[in-house]
């Protein structure tokens, strides 16, 4: 299965680093933490370090929706609103004003309010996965 993130055009590419940047900024993560996952998830993308550099990371919610509008693949929309949404419970807790911010950006971009509470359940789903892969190796020592 290839990697979504390198199917991005350039635009959408920056357009899904500044999405990823704004919800670790929500998450309140450190600056550090923040610049090493971009870079990684720039990496991944196929975006030089260079041109990481060059895209402006901290937009406001306005300034976000704004740009997250303009791309027309409702393929690539989902792809970015899901990749928020999992970033944004990665640490195991969202609070229900982060919710409903990653709601109005994925109202925004277009996108269906249930596909939008699709992609909250699936990430729940993993998190809860996660957390029986870890009851099952820790279970009975």
């Amino acid at each position: 299965m290839p990697d979504v993130s390198k199917l991005l055009s350039k635009t959408e590419k920056k357009y899904y680093l500044q999405a990823l940047a704004f919800v670790l900024d929500m998450n309140k993560k450190d600056s550090l933490t923040i610049t090493e996952y971009l870079k990684a998830q720039a990496e991944e993308a196929g975006v030089s370090e260079t041109t990481l550099s060059q895209i402006k990371l901290n937009l406001d919610e306005e300034k976000l929706t704004k740009e997250l509008a303009k791309i027309s693949s409702i393929k690539s929309k989902r792809f970015i609103l899901r990749e928020m949404i999992l970033l944004a419970i990665a640490d195991h807790e969202v609070k229900d004003d982060e919710i409903e911010t990653l709601h109005r950006i994925g109202r925004a971009m277009g996108i269906a309010e249930a596909k939008i509470n699709d992609f909250f359940i699936w990430a729940a789903q993993g998190l809860e996965w996660q957390l029986q892969g870890i009851k099952l190796v820790e279970e009975d020592l």
